[in-house]
């Protein structure tokens, strides 16, 4: 594209290969085959012959799952263990007749769960 030219110029395409199957036969032996024309371009594809079928890796009659829901909080295992232990804390207070009121340092809610690992890393409250 010229830089006073407001006209735009495609790139080209990428090369594209059709092996036989008896190039097919040897999928690494072809790829090293085309690897310079590829390089050139940085892409290429590679169209396998037509009435080839990739082979199925999975057995049909023994393949089951499960399929759960997953919320987004509960992806990290640590976040799982800081609201489990948030809600001990809220169930002890609720218990005791009051309900938890997390403090605010420097304008950010305290971190409770971290701040109880410290104490317990510093050899407890005792």
């Amino acid at each position: 594209m010229d830089p006073g030219s407001d006209e735009f110029l495609p790139p080209p395409e990428c090369p594209v290969f059709e092996p036989t199957w008896a190039e097919f036969r040897d999928p690494l032996g072809y790829i090293a085959k085309i690897r310079p024309i590829a390089e050139k371009s940085g892409i290429c594809k590679i169209r396998p012959p037509t009435d080839w079928q990739p082979p199925f890796a999975v057995e049909v009659d023994n393949f089951r799952f499960t399929p759960r829901i997953q919320r987004l909080n509960e992806l990290e295992a640590q976040t799982r263990v800081k609201l489990n232990y948030l809600d001990q804390i809220a169930k002890f207070w609720e218990i005791q007749g009051s309900s938890l009121k997390i403090p605010n340092v420097e304008r950010r809610i305290l971190d409770l769960y971290s701040l109880s690992k410290i104490v317990m890393e510093e050899g407890g409250y005792e």
